[in-house]
């Protein structure tokens, strides 16, 4: 299960992540640059990420693997300069690190992979980084749904189990 969605809440893949948690009302968190500072402006304050003091990226970026289990990357294309430093941050703290090419795989094989990547390292707090909107256009919206698949799956999986134990085994 989704515990916490932790976002530096830049374009794109953190953006989708962070409101994909206010829809849901998954807890989030993260870090962010001083004054909210993002590409395309100023972070919207229904974001709860922390400002970080240090301005270098590579920092921001090692606050928010530190606090997660665990890490998501959610790319076009192969690892850009930006997700293979935070491919190699995860390693060097020994977080779990998810990465998935959208162009080569199905939301729904995303949404299964990330579920079972999740239950395989015992996952609840992630931290989803990826691609920017300049370089997938329909990014947001496929985070948004992969999100909302992978919490559709959790709610399934609790609605089978809860039948299962509610049930009287001698009745099968």
């Amino acid at each position: 299960m989704i515990k916490k969605i932790i976002s530096g809440g830049q374009p794109g893949v953190e953006q989708a992540a962070l409101d994909a948690a206010i829809k849901l009302d998954i807890p989030h968190a993260g870090w962010t640059y001083k004054g909210r500072k993002t590409e395309d402006g100023i972070l919207p304050e229904e974001h709860n990420l922390k400002e970080i003091d240090n301005p270098s990226y590579f920092k921001r970026l090692e606050k928010n693997i530190i606090d997660a289990e665990g890490i998501v990357i959610l790319t076009y294309g192969q690892l850009q300069i930006g997700s293979k430093s935070v491919r190699q941050l995860a390693d060097e703290h020994k977080k779990p690190c998810l990465p998935l090419d959208l162009k080569e795989c199905t939301l729904n094989h995303a949404i299964s992979s990330i579920r079972k990547w999740m239950d395989n390292h015992e996952i609840g707090e992630i931290f989803f980084t990826g691609s920017k909107p300049i370089a997938a256009p329909n990014i947001y919206e496929e985070v948004i749904l992969i999100v909302e698949g992978i919490c559709q799956v959790e709610r399934e999986y609790e609605k089978f189990l809860g039948f299962r134990e509610e049930s009287d085994p001698s009745k099968f």
